[in-house]
């Protein structure tokens, strides 16, 4: 019983999110446009370096992998926002004699709002690959599985970090600044833009070794290049990072609260 409330959360989140699951298609048209640009844009890159591959990626993979990593930055929720104007609003003191976790009640709404985006979104992202593409070379169906679980890692990371820095707003009035950094590190580092192996060797090193890569360039990576070894050696990191962020999360919330009982909201 204690669980069954938030598996209730995550239903009415998911019910609630089919009522509006054609909005989440019309927004795709975004990414349709964004994917177009990157196929130009490698396009002309393939062409004027005259060669097969970069990066160990030829075109038809670099187009695949930049499907994976926009399917995992799109398919998040904006829900901290939502925690983000709870905590500076002070409405996080009407939540505290709720019968559950505020933290695991986040990730209940997360759960149930990902499994509709991310349906919707890799319906897009399918189309666009075939459509620019083309079936990807070597793609063994028995891995597809694995990949999934690497993708749900990532988004659920991702997650995570959105969340520890909303609740970051216990403590420091603005910290929009603190979203658009990390967008910017996921767009550089983590590899959306493009694969870690086309950075310098000392970026390359430094990206190994940061939870950015492990958001989008992980699972874009196998799904166009998967060998078992790779997966499990990058997908227990995925899991590290992901355990390290959830207590990290509870840590800032617990600590946020304490405060706010102390201090007064």
């Amino acid at each position: 019983m204690k669980w069954y409330k938030y598996w209730q959360v995550s239903k009415i989140t998911m019910v609630n999110s089919l009522v509006y699951f054609w909005n989440f298609l019309s927004r795709n048209v975004f990414f349709a446009f964004i994917m177009f640009v990157y196929m130009m844009l490698w396009r002309t890159i393939y062409a004027q370096k005259g060669t097969a591959t970069i990066g160990g990626l030829t075109f038809k993979a670099m187009i695949w992998y930049l499907v994976v990593t926009e399917l995992v930055t799109l398919s998040r929720t904006d829900l901290h926002n939502q925690v983000n104007n709870d905590v500076k609003s002070g409405n996080v003191a009407y939540l505290l004699n709720k019968p559950y976790n505020y933290v695991i009640y986040c990730f209940s709404y997360f759960v149930g709002e990902i499994g509709i985006t991310l349906l919707s979104n890799s319906i897009i992202g399918l189309a666009i690959g075939f459509i620019f593409a083309g079936a990807l070379e070597g793609f063994n169906i028995m891995h597809l599985p694995f990949i999934i679980l690497s993708l749900l890692a990532g988004c659920t990371i991702n997650f995570f970090i959105y969340l520890c820095l909303a609740l970051t707003s216990f403590w420091v009035e603005e910290n929009s600044a603190f979203f658009w950094i990390y967008s910017k590190l996921i767009f550089t580092i983590g590899g959306m833009l493009m694969p870690i192996e086309l950075f310098p060797k000392w970026l390359q090193s430094l990206s190994q070794y940061m939870p950015f890569a492990y958001v989008t360039y992980v699972p874009a990576r196998l799904a166009v290049d998967f060998s078992f070894m790779t997966f499990w050696s990058q997908f227990s990191i995925q899991l590290l990072y992901l355990g390290a962020f959830f207590v990290l999360a509870m840590f800032l919330y617990r600590k946020g609260v304490r405060n706010l009982n102390v201090n007064g909201g």
